[in-house]
């Protein structure tokens, strides 16, 4: 091929180029979650406290990232258990800004005891609201950074529960697989793209600690199963201040997985 072809061939590849430039679809907008910016400083008998993020989680997520975190307690009883609250803004990295809860647990050295996908009825603006249970458990550690021993001779555990899901402009779903497809779909559908957020509520099993041998006093000493109850009214009271109703162009989906 000569001086003359190669500089044709050249033209006509740069001129395609820009061409398809052209041809390719713009930017779709962005719809944002329904989640609320922030967590109300108090409502019912309930009153909460700014909670730091962790330097673990920050390392792990995108700079652009933003947080909203309160440890919630009653106002009227002190012996009540607290519920700490947490949410979780992506940034224009989602893969890096926002994840599920597992990954930060995981490094902060957490085990896994149970987890399970539960709908709760009535707590997300009227209707049912779709979470991730996990039951997770950890090791304490003294001084020395040996296991604790607990009164009753066992290396002494911390046990917590936290319902778990990830809220955007039109779904609802705890499940990786879920927000993936809502994306597809309203992208493909809807012809928009959608901040997503992820809220946790989360209490410790106080009950635990007697099990281990803890005198524990008269306190409040619920099992798992207590303790899952008593989020679950927490959630119904706080989510409705939090979440707003589906956009009436669309219809919210709700999924588990």
């Amino acid at each position: 091929m000569n001086t003359a072809k190669r500089i044709l061939v050249l033209a006509g590849l740069v001129t395609a180029g820009f061409s398809a430039v052209f041809l390719l679809p713009e930017t779709p907008p962005m719809h944002d979650t329904r989640l609320a910016r922030h967590l109300p400083e108090a409502f019912g008998e309930w009153r909460g406290t700014p909670v730091e993020v962790s330097q673990q989680e920050l390392k792990v997520l995108a700079k652009d990232t933003t947080f909203e975190r309160y440890s919630f307690e009653q106002r009227y009883d002190s012996t009540a258990l607290p519920v700490e609250v947490s949410i979780v803004f992506s940034g224009k990295d989602l893969n890096n800004s926002i994840h599920r809860p597992e990954t930060c647990l995981k490094t902060q050295g957490w085990d896994f005891a149970r987890m399970r996908f539960l709908t709760l009825p009535q707590a997300a603006a009227g209707g049912p609201l779709p979470v991730k249970e996990i039951l997770y458990k950890r090791t304490r550690l003294d001084a020395n950074g040996k296991p604790a021993i607990a009164p009753n001779g066992s290396q002494l555990e911390d046990w917590q529960l936290i319902y778990y899901t990830f809220i955007g402009h039109t779904t609802i779903t705890p499940g990786h697989y879920g927000r993936t497809f809502a994306d597809i779909r309203d992208r493909v559908v809807g012809g928009f793209d959608q901040t997503w957020a992820y809220v946790t509520f989360s209490a410790r099993v106080i009950g635990k600690y007697e099990d281990q041998g803890f005198d524990l006093k008269g306190a409040n000493a619920m099992n798992v199963e207590e303790t899952g109850r008593y989020l679950e009214d927490f959630i119904g009271k706080l989510t409705p201040l939090i979440l707003a109703p589906p956009p009436e162009e669309t219809s919210s989906v709700a999924t588990t997985r």
